[in-house]
């Protein structure tokens, strides 16, 4: 552990990721930027911006939560935890509730999720208190048992007139439930009938009209006391004054709680808590004494939320700096917690090079009709189980990392040099910090690239990259500049040298590349073409013979040829040499290994033959936005409704990806792309990147006698047993020590699984057992052990 000035980078979700087991998913989210803490005791779970993760106080670990520890949701937008119960109540942006109960066991309150009502469902706050979690939302007030585990209650209409009122906050004290809304400040006696909106009482300490009105937002229970905070400059912490009738009762403001920013209230073992813009975190004691307990942190400070531990310890919720700890008493150092992670969840295009065994995901993008997103926030590297994030914060220095306007995709040459596409910047060849080389137009001079339409030299629009296997690197540049100029070329490193690949009609309107055996490139022209040559729809793709002395004339391939739509989102080359075009209207591909110049045959559709669209081809009238063969040549598709494993001829849907039943953060599918090495199938949504440790590699070289994962394999192992370094498409057999069969099967690629079970299904007994595996001709046979302990 790196302990620098207080820093402190937490490894338990990286450690975890070097282990994960086979059909299991891991979650590479940034948990950087906390909004909301719950404290529970020896943990704080912290929801933020993109995750969700508790830190462990003794150990000074962490660990991310999702659908693969019982969740039900993806994005916690409040929580709390109560201390009676020991249970922590999450509430999602989606409105659905999650109930973490202290057994480990997860109950889930889908209620609001299912129902349907006018206007949104925003979910804005979470307080426990007489024994019920209270859910503020946009429509009204949750009242949850905690005990039977179900919603009691739901007061929406209880605005004037039995009008339906925003709720922001709610407290409970003194028998008795307050709410910040969008009208005022609300109290009602919990004896009393509360679905009825004559029986709360309205208050506005701040009259309506005045030059300092804002919303209400802040509402806290602290010693039987209530306080209240007014959303924006010039107002004070307002304290709860009671009288013989609620209606006779005041509010009046606390002295010396001005605040520029409410960010929250919270009630604690030491005084309320007041976290702002201006002071950070404030503790107002029972004597009325207001204290700094937490500064702001020097930089870029932003303090959310805060918590006081039993411990006395201050647990911060600081949105630019993570999870913050500072002990009780003057000039004692902050600690920053910062789990291993992409610094945000954006993502746009992905590299899994098996070669280099690296990931890489980029940030930048375009929309649908190629409008720039003019994002600056660098690019991602996994390697070893562990991120780095090549970005202006971790290298503010612009000799150490340009910080390239919109890098979009990707290709490592055999060397591990990375070239980097980006829309806006140019190209970027990157071997590391301090050592990269930019190009532009002509920049260096003799580069050929473009700047894009209306004649701009300094945003040259790079769409995608593909390296050789001799090391040279295919660049596409959409410039649009519809002047009879190529944006297709080739770049030689070792010589620094270019080749321009002759103009064809749409050449200045591009977008994506893969490259065939025979040394070809296929390359698809924009599904809107803008001010281009084309001026029109998207025509389809060309596939391009590179060969500067006797080309074959670039053929243009379309809907005439096969293809389901003209407009196309990816290409890929699979295991057999084919080539596949991912279109607005499903897939299709071209099979023909002499080439297409060779031939008058077009594109095929698939048509699936067995399961689910049986009689239909793969994906029909679907945008598949995303394309990725693994190390069985079995097809990964990317769409709006998920993810998609179909076979090798997309005959047969194995396997579809949702929200509902795996961890995906989002439905829309933005990229996908498998790491041969490792079997792992990248994924990146608008929510964030995933990966799922999938059963297919590839095993490059000279074959070595197999590794085996987990390895011994212990009593309580319920998962997967995976078998890797095979030769492609083995045939291996398992036996026990005295030979008798166990299990048979033919990898999938490198890899082979087994589900620990003997022929007739049931849980084999503890001993070793010996994996016997030989290549498809019998040859390079090789014998590897593993040990299985059984109950």
């Amino acid at each position: 552990m790196l302990s620098l000035t207080g820093l402190l980078w937490l490894a338990a979700g990286p450690t975890r990721a070097q282990t994960v087991g086979y059909g299991d998913w891991q979650l590479h989210l940034p948990s950087s930027r906390p909004l909301r803490l719950a404290d529970a005791g020896d943990r704080v779970y912290v929801a933020t911006e993109n995750a969700f993760y508790f830190f462990d106080k003794k150990l000074n670990t962490s660990q991310v939560l999702s659908q693969r520890d019982g969740l039900n949701g993806v994005n916690v937008a409040a929580l709390a935890y109560d201390s009676v119960t020991k249970q922590t109540v999450l509430a999602y942006r989606d409105a659905n509730i999650d109930i973490l109960q202290a057994n480990g066991r997860v109950r889930n309150i889908s209620d609001v999720l299912r129902k349907s009502i006018q206007g949104t469902k925003d979910i804005n706050q979470v307080s426990v208190g007489a024994g019920k979690a209270y859910v503020s939302t946009s429509f009204g007030l949750l009242a949850i048992d905690l005990t039977k585990l179900e919603i009691s209650d739901t007061y929406s209409n209880i605005g004037p007139g039995g009008t339906v009122v925003n709720v922001y906050d709610a407290a409970v004290a003194g028998g008795a439930l307050y709410a910040a809304t969008s009208v005022g400040l609300l109290r009602g006696s919990l004896s009393q009938n509360l679905l009825d909106y004559r029986n709360w009482t309205l208050y506005q300490p701040v009259p309506p009209g005045t030059a300092t009105q804002r919303v209400y937002r802040f509402v806290a229970a602290d010693a039987g006391q209530v306080y209240a905070a007014v959303e924006g400059s010039g107002n004070s912490v307002y304290k709860y004054v009671p009288a013989a009738t609620p209606a006779a009762a005041t509010w009046q403001p606390v002295p010396g709680t001005g605040a520029g920013q409410y960010r929250s209230l919270r009630g604690s073992s030491g005084g309320l808590l007041i976290v702002d813009d201006q002071t950070g975190v404030r503790r107002l004691d029972r004597s009325g004494a207001v204290t700094t307990v937490v500064p702001p942190a020097a930089g870029s400070s932003f303090i959310q939320d805060a918590v006081r531990s039993r411990d006395g310890n201050y647990y911060v919720a600081n949105y630019n700096l993570g999870l913050q700890r500072v002990a009780p008493g003057a000039g004692k150092t902050s600690e920053f917690f910062v789990a291993n992670g992409p610094e945000t969840s954006t993502s746009f295009g992905l590299l899994a090079d098996a070669r280099s065994n690296k990931v890489n995901v980029f940030t930048g993008g375009y929309s649908e009709r190629y409008q720039p997103n003019g994002g600056r926030n660098g690019f991602y590297e996994y390697a070893g189980g562990q991120w780095t994030n090549f970005t202006a914060k971790a290298f503010p220095s612009l000799t150490a990392f340009p910080n390239p306007t919109s890098p979009v995709r990707g290709t490592r040459t055999p060397d591990g040099t990375l070239y980097v596409a980006t829309y806006g910047g140019g190209l970027l060849e990157w071997r590391g910090p301090g050592d990269f080389r930019r190009f532009g137009e002509n920049s260096p001079a003799g580069s050929p690239l473009l700047g894009t339409f209306f004649s701009n030299p300094n945003r040259v629009e790079i769409t995608d990259v593909a390296a050789t296997s001799e090391g040279k690197v295919w660049v596409v540049n959409r410039h649009l500049e519809n002047n009879g100029r190529s944006g297709l070329s080739i770049f030689d490193p070792a010589t620094t040298t270019w080749q321009v690949i002759p103009y064809t009609f749409g050449f200045d309107a591009l977008e994506r590349i893969a490259l065939d055996d025979n040394g070809y490139a296929w390359v698809s022209v924009s599904r809107k073409t803008d001010a281009s040559s084309v001026g029109g729809p998207a025509i389809g793709l060309y596939a391009v013979d590179p060969n500067p002395t006797s080309p074959n004339p670039p053929r243009l391939f379309n809907t005439s040829s096969g293809l389901p739509d003209n407009q196309i989102y990816e290409l890929a080359k699979d295991r057999r040499g084919y080539i596949w075009a991912a279109t607005i209207k499903g897939v299709a591909y071209f099979r023909e290994p002499e080439g297409p110049f060779a031939t008058t045959n077009g594109f095929t559709q698939p048509l699936v033959t067995r399961g689910e669209g049986n009689g239909y081809n793969a994906l029909y009238s679907e945008a598949v936005r995303a394309l990725a063969v693994d190390g069985a040549d079995r097809k990964w598709f990317g769409t709006d409704r998920g993810l998609w494993l179909f076979s090798p001829d997309a005959d047969e849907a194995l396997l579809h990806f949702t929200t509902a039943n795996s961890p995906l953060p989002s439905d829309r599918i933005i990229d996908v792309k498998v790491n041969d090495k490792t079997g792992e199938v990248w994924v990146a949504t608008d929510g964030g990147v995933v990966s799922f440790r999938g059963t297919a590699t590839v095993t490059e070289g000279d074959v070595k006698c197999s590794a085996v994962f987990p390895n011994p394999v212990r009593p309580d192992f319920a998962g997967t047993l995976g078998i890797s370094g095979l030769a492609n498409n083995a045939v291996v057999k398992i036996t026990d020590v005295a030979g008798h069969l166990v299990y048979a099967t033919k990898a999938a690629g490198g890899t082979v699984t087994w589900n620990l079970t003997n022929p007739e299904g049931q849980r084999v007994r503890s001993g070793v057992y010996l994996v016997l595996s030989t290549d498809a001709d019998g040859k390079n046979g090789c014998v590897s052990k593993v040990a299985v302990l059984s109950k």
